[in-house]
């Protein structure tokens, strides 16, 4: 069974924890409602849910507050002829979204509440009948005068008030902390109740049912009515569930999910009429929209800590998105069925987990390089060490063959000047000497090899790809020639002998790779090409040149610069150019 690392289960567990904290915080709740409005009027748009028979509603607007010549609070006698003329036409239910007068008006006009009375016996007479009370002061309902409230009836009653949620938007229309000491049902569920719709009171209301809000105004219909034209308005309300709204542009706005009036294209501010109108629609389709159980959107987020395991990578990505995707498209078709799951903390948990895995392997990794510079800084080139950070360069390979042009250093005399001096200052001189060498290669391209005393062993080509190798392995050799006249400088200033050295440079194959134990491996170059230029270097002690290249070389740089070809003094000595480089400005300590 495969263990796992201590510090991922400590990942996992601070994810778990810092899951747990976030969720149900406000942030997320915001989050949520801003997905139902999203899931809600992609549904609407694309999904429509229609209705066989839908709502009808006859709407008080600002062309009959203009026609009527009677202060709205005085039109007893239009609303009395309006209930007459609906009781006739056979309605399903009817529900008033209107305030009614809050006191009776005979002692300024006499007789003035037998009309409205009389119409609202008629029409409670042939259907049922729902009168919705506005928000009055404080915690109550808007009163209604006690002459009608006693045709009305207490049982009849319904409240309008509504209540947004946290961020102002209207998707209830029955919460807690907006019910009245009243103690009334909305208008909108207690006009299902009478058609035998009962609906929670908690649900959420479907935006996606129905299309836009229509209304026929109230002069039309008491125009039909006046005119004797009952046939029209049997054919708009036979059967049917009806509202008398208010739509006058002094009601209160409520802001909704997604735009609902026909006559206000776009608006997604209405009355509370269209609020319960839609609310209606709802519990006369599906029902309002139910929440999922609390235990499945845990579970979900739950499995979405899960994304902590496993390394990052493109794979992973895609499986998160996959499953995020997939999340919303099943979240949506369980809100157009009727469930309500909310997505906001299984998405939080799924990024965090998923986020702070990435993270984690960032740090780590950063430090991981932190590590191999801190241990490897002083015993590998630059260039080996980009490599073997890239991941050019790996532990596991059994090694590569590779063309790469070779540098071997010597420095002249060095055992005889250490039997003559102390250790420290023999270290002193090789640590100058070898930093001279290291930087004059690394600027032109080349990377150290290794150290060997008083000598070191440098590449080109190798790890880091050359046009030129071979020019650039003479460039360093003219170079380090002009560092180590520096150095001489230095030393005959200090009262010290001067240093001399030489360099052989050869092309060839060489075998690349990690060799040594498991405790320690070293990158380094195997073949006949390092021994051809550990020769040549030899060489440069009779040769009368401080730099001999081989035949590859010189061919490479089209044997010009200076090169030139030396006598072999037998067949088994390779042929070699020898090089005197051009004397130049001694290159500053900073170079």
């Amino acid at each position: 069974m495969t263990r796992i690392p201590r510090d991922i289960v400590i990942g996992f567990l601070l994810v778990c924890a810092a899951s747990w904290t976030l969720m149900g915080t406000r942030a997320l709740r915001f989050a949520d409602q801003a997905f139902y409005d999203a899931q809600i009027s992609w549904l609407r748009a694309h999904f429509p849910t229609p209705l066989a028979q839908d709502v009808v509603v006859i709407g008080i607007d600002e062309a009959a507050y203009v026609a009527i010549p009677e202060p709205a609070a005085l039109w007893h006698s239009h609303l009395g002829l309006l209930f007459a003329g609906l009781s006739a036409a056979e309605p399903a239910v009817v529900g008033v979204a209107m305030p009614l007068p809050v006191r009776s008006y005979d002692f300024l006009v006499k007789d003035i509440d037998a009309s409205l009375i009389s119409g609202i016996a008629r029409l409670k007479s042939a259907a049922p009948l729902v009168v919705g009370q506005p928000p009055g002061i404080g915690s109550r309902l808007r009163p209604i005068a006690p002459e009608l409230l006693a045709v009305i009836g207490e049982k009849e009653l319904a409240s309008l008030a509504i209540c947004e949620d946290t961020d102002g938007v209207v998707r209830r229309i029955n919460q807690r902390r907006c019910q009245s000491d009243d103690k009334r049902d909305p208008l909108a569920l207690a006009m299902a109740k009478r058609l035998g719709r009962q609906g929670s009171p908690s649900g959420m209301i479907d935006y996606s049912v129905g299309g836009s809000v229509e209304y026929t105004p109230l002069l039309t219909v008491l125009g039909w009515i006046h005119r004797g034209e009952n046939d029209n308005l049997h054919a708009l309300v036979k059967g049917r569930a009806v509202v008398v709204a208010s739509l006058l542009p002094t009601e209160t706005r409520h802001r909704l999910p997604v735009p609902l009036a026909g006559w206000a294209p776009g608006s997604r501010t209405e009355p509370a009429a269209v609020v319960h109108i839609q609310a209606l629609r709802s519990l006369l389709s599906r029902g309002l929209i139910e929440r999922a159980p609390e235990k499945l959107s845990l579970l979900l987020a739950a499995i979405g800590t899960l994304f902590w395991f496993g390394r990052g990578g493109w794979a992973k990505g895609l499986l998160l998105a996959a499953a995020l995707g997939a999340l919303f498209g099943l979240s949506t078709y369980a809100l157009w069925q009727g469930d309500y799951l909310r997505v906001a903390n299984i998405v939080l948990v799924s990024l965090l987990a998923y986020l702070a895995r990435l993270a984690w392997e960032f740090i780590r990794h950063f430090r991981e390089r932190r590590m191999l510079l801190g241990m490897f800084a002083g015993h590998v080139s630059p260039q080996v060490m980009r490599a073997l950070i890239g991941g050019e360069l790996q532990l596991e390979e059994s090694g590569t063959r590779q063309a790469v042009t070779l540098m071997v250093v010597g420095m002249r005399g060095f055992a005889a000047r250490a039997g003559s001096s102390t250790p420290q200052a023999m270290i002193g001189l090789l640590n100058r000497f070898h930093q001279a060498a290291a930087l004059a290669i690394q600027n032109s391209g080349g990377a150290v090899d290794k150290y060997v005393g008083d000598g070191l062993t440098a590449t080109f080509g190798l790890p880091q790809p050359l046009d030129a190798p071979q020019r650039n392995a003479l460039e360093a050799a003219q170079d380090l020639l002009l560092r180590v006249e520096r150095l001489n400088r230095e030393l005959a200033a200090e009262g010290g002998e001067p240093v001399r050295i030489g360099i052989g440079i050869h092309s060839g194959e060489v075998l690349a790779g990690y060799v040594g134990s498991e405790r320690r491996r070293e990158f380094s170059v195997i073949g006949d090409a390092v021994g051809i230029a550990a020769r040549l270097e030899g060489l440069t002690k009779d040769g009368g040149h401080p730099v001999l290249c081989s035949e590859a070389v010189a061919a490479a740089v089209g044997f010009g610069g200076g090169l030139v070809e030396l006598r072999r003094a037998d067949a088994a000595t390779p042929r070699a150019w020898g090089w005197t480089p051009p004397a130049q400005v001694v290159p500053g300590a900073g170079a």
